[in-house]
């Protein structure tokens, strides 16, 4: 089957799946306009600086485990490396290039896009508020938690050739650690799996984080990112985008929630 074809194919069922969804997405409450989600936004990041002097000690000791597998991985990201690079295969790498499009704009922008258009199409504030909690996930944890850190850690690429415990902060070009892509991954799997919970139940997470952990492996095996910096940008996303889909954007509190059930599924409608 050609490119054109997928293509066709993956909207005509894209659009099946809505329709069949769109009662268990229906809501009472309708969400901001743009220039809400932009007041929206400006109120999370000002929460953002915040949120650690809140968190209970079962978040303190999921971070304190982040940070040691981080630090452990350090140990290993030249080995991990070097074992690439002896195995590399032509394939294995345009398989790897499909994989790491999960974490930029090339697939972001069309999911996004598409949800937020389902939800006006529809008239879904639940698929407009997966939109607007991915997109917002994404940019905080990509484009502003993951260069700050870049910056003040100073570490370089993998394929420039540097020794992995180099660091040098607060230096320009050096942007590293951590994983942007990975950040990003992880933050749109995050957001679009709680947004999804109260509809579908879990069915949707093994795919979601699949999809983000295949991007984190592919920019190990793209001679990109280490482990350690895979490992906490991965972190870094996965907070992110659960805290932000956690908050009450005002949706309704009914929903159709699709659960495994011995030997079958059940469904439990909640209002």
């Amino acid at each position: 089957m050609n490119i054109p074809a997928k293509l066709c194919l993956a909207s005509f069922s894209a659009a099946i799946l809505f329709q069949t969804a769109l009662p268990a997405f229906a809501a009472e409450r309708t969400l901001p306009d743009p220039v809400g989600y932009g007041k929206q936004f400006w109120e999370d990041l000002k929460e953002l600086p915040k949120k650690p002097g809140a968190w209970s000690s079962g978040q303190w000791y999921l971070a304190g485990g982040v940070a040691a597998a981080t630090t452990v991985s350090l140990f290993y990201d030249e080995k991990i490396r070097s074992y690439n690079e002896r195995h590399r295969s032509e394939t294995w790498k345009n398989i790897s290039l499909a994989e790491t499009r999960f974490g930029d704009y090339r697939y972001q922008v069309p999911i996004i896009s598409g949800f937020y258009l389902g939800g006006l199409a529809f008239n879904s504030p639940t698929m407009r508020k997966i939109a607007a909690d991915s997109a917002e996930a994404s940019v905080i944890a990509a484009f502003i938690i993951n260069p700050a850190i870049c910056f003040m850690t100073g570490r370089a690429l993998p394929n420039k050739h540097e020794e992995p415990s180099k660091f040098l902060p607060f230096r320009r070009h050096r942007f590293s650690f951590p994983s942007g892509h990975t950040a990003a991954a992880f933050a749109l799997a995050s957001a679009v799996d709680i947004d999804l919970r109260n509809t579908f139940g879990y069915w949707q997470t093994p795919l979601l984080y699949g999809m983000a952990a295949s991007v984190g492996q592919s920019r190990i095996y793209d001679d990109k990112h280490y482990l350690s910096e895979v490992i906490l940008g991965g972190a870094i996303g996965w907070s992110i985008g659960t805290w932000i889909a956690s908050k009450d954007r005002g949706t309704a509190q009914h929903s159709l929630t699709l659960l495994p059930y011995p030997n079958g599924a059940q469904l439990a409608y909640r209002f």
